[in-house]
């Protein structure tokens, strides 16, 4: 079955919000809630990328927030271009129709990322969860002046 360039479009746009390169960065981050989560999830016998996954959904956080909000803005003026109303009522009503699903199925995809990437990934989320918890924390009396 054919897919319309529409489609095409959409789905491309979709992925772009994904930025490999800022996933281990976004597990750093929040490497703290992200080592609580694992702990409090230990006896569900996940395997780490199921936890991940888990994680993401829960936490509903994209990996590359500036990304995310360039979509959504893109979804927001493709969506403003075909009304011909009060531009803030069309944002406000953009959100209120699409925000939520737009967020859903971002979430979706970067979990199916993940499958994508998992032997790269597993690793070095693994490496990082095994460093002493305060590794991550800058220490400023390292800093030269």
């Amino acid at each position: 079955m054919a897919v319309d360039e529409n489609t095409r479009k959409r789905n491309a746009l979709e992925l772009y919000q994904i930025d490999e390169d800022s996933i281990v960065p976004f597990f750093r981050g929040h490497i703290a809630e992200l080592r609580k989560f694992i702990q409090e999830h230990s006896e569900s016998n996940l395997s780490l990328l199921e936890l991940l996954k888990q994680f993401i959904r829960i936490y509903r956080l994209p990996f590359n927030m500036q990304r995310y909000m360039s979509v959504q803005s893109t979804f927001i003026r493709e969506t403003l271009q075909e009304r011909v109303q009060n531009r803030q009522d069309a944002v406000s009503h953009w959100i209120q129709e699409h925000a939520g699903r737009h967020r859903d199925r971002m979430i979706q995809l970067q979990c199916l990322f993940l499958d994508r990437i998992r032997a790269r990934l597993l690793p070095e989320i693994q490496k990082m969860l095994d460093e002493p918890e305060d590794s991550g924390k800058d220490d400023s009396s390292d800093k030269k002046v």
